[in-house]
């Protein structure tokens, strides 16, 4: 595990004064204890670095260090090894979530679309129509068929679920697991059948002429969103500082949906930083498929709490990925008192 930035060093005391607002500090946490923040360098993550950057964390009292990992599925086993109180994280959170252990505390990162599954021009599965509207492929040219992307994420999950459209399980198709950029360099040298991808590789397939065959809000029937959890011994000893770290964390979400020319400025460096390229045209790509949770968002009809986590979970445990006794600690995990008593003091 390597550790890429340190976002706070020095601990702020007391509330800091910004136009129109009221920051929430750390209070009754633990000021000048660090933070140990899981998360991507994507826009999983972007937040994050918004808030850095603008001295969000310092000025409500906390001292934040992120690390960075390549997909969801090792920071939720640095969760499990206690290496990080906090992740920031994608759908692989929810195996994290079944074990009991931690507390889902705040939405995360908003997909409108972009977690697909590719074929190539001349693939059968690219031409016949799929049983969802606006899906391609058939139960026929599904079968059998190998399908590339990590195991226990999105990916898997938008893979099972295109094949169950067609009545389809698990032991019709091959899910070859390799992580997104290997993936990706693996199809567009032909092989494997099909792909289960994120931005910005998507992006990328689908502006070389790939066929999108299906997306995931297409199965899932609504927005993919991602979590903010915490070990349950942070959530119960550190309060204050989850309380002003969430605060910072929707400020940021704000400022990166009200000026997108800001966030595709922090994102382009942010990514380059990490050792990801991202064009211009998949940053702008990025902005359109990607939004971020605001406090008048949440705790709403259209964003009920956790919604996500609840329905991945359930079909998880259908399929036997997620043990069914353990499927309770889900909703147990769910506590949105802190983004209440934040939208309680807007």
């Amino acid at each position: 595990m390597k550790i890429f930035r340190l976002f706070a060093c020095l601990s702020a005391l007391g509330l800091a004064a910004v136009t129109g607002s009221t920051w929430v500090s750390a209070g009754d946490g633990m000021p000048g204890k660090k933070l140990l923040v899981g998360t991507m360098a994507n826009s999983v993550g972007l937040p994050l670095q918004r808030a850095e950057q603008a001295g969000y964390f310092k000025d409500a009292g906390l001292t934040v260090e992120v690390v960075v990992f390549a997909t969801g599925a090792p920071i939720n086993e640095a969760m499990a090894a206690e290496e990080l109180d906090l992740a920031v994280s994608g759908m692989a959170s929810v195996y994290a979530l079944a074990t009991g252990r931690y507390k889902y505390i705040g939405e995360g990162c908003i997909t409108i679309e972009g977690q697909t599954m590719f074929a190539r021009k001349d693939s059968p599965v690219a031409l016949s129509k799929g049983v969802i509207a606006g899906t391609f492929g058939s139960a026929a040219t599904v079968k059998g068929a190998s399908i590339l992307g990590p195991l226990a994420t999105s990916a898997h999950y938008l893979a099972i679920k295109y094949a169950e459209s067609f009545g389809l399980s698990t032991d019709d198709f091959q899910m070859v697991s390799m992580e997104f950029p290997q993936s990706y360099q693996a199809f567009v040298t032909g092989k494997g059948d099909l792909i289960s991808t994120t931005p910005p590789y998507s992006m990328q397939l689908e502006d070389a002429g790939y066929v999108k065959v299906c997306d995931l809000t297409q199965v899932l029937g609504s927005p993919l969103v991602d979590a903010n959890y915490a070990q349950n011994k942070v959530w119960k000893e550190r309060r204050g500082d989850l309380l002003a770290f969430l605060d910072c964390y929707y400020r940021a979400c704000k400022d990166l949906n009200d000026n997108p020319g800001m966030r595709k400025g922090i994102a382009k460096k942010w990514y380059a930083e990490e050792g990801k390229r991202y064009s211009d045209a998949d940053l702008d790509s990025e902005a359109k498929r990607q939004t971020y949770p605001t406090l008048d968002m949440l705790l709403t009809p259209k964003f009920p709490f956790a919604f996500t986590m609840i329905a991945i979970g359930e079909f998880f445990a259908g399929q036997g990925m997620i043990a069914k006794e353990n499927l309770p600690n889900i909703k147990a995990s769910l506590d949105s008192s802190l983004v209440e008593e934040l939208k309680a003091k807007q």
